[in-house]
């Protein structure tokens, strides 16, 4: 099993429909547009990098820290 940055993460990901990557359907995406809420394979992440924080934040699901803002 994955091991994701967050224990919610971790729920996310056993959702059938977060298994795929939002833009081109790839198994296992490991990254995420935390504005958009889509999970990305890592192209498609780095497409989105490429956009700017503005249009779409990405962070990786196993190595970024993930926490909640009070």
């Amino acid at each position: 099993m994955e091991k994701y940055s967050h224990p919610t993460i971790e729920k996310l990901m056993k959702i059938s429909e977060n298994k795929l990557c939002f833009d081109c359907k790839g198994v296992s995406p490991k990254w995420a547009s935390v504005n958009n809420g889509i999970f990305l394979c890592l192209k498609c992440a780095g497409i989105h990098r490429g956009f700017g924080v503005n249009i779409s934040f990405v962070r990786s699901l196993t190595m970024d820290n993930w926490y909640k803002k009070c």
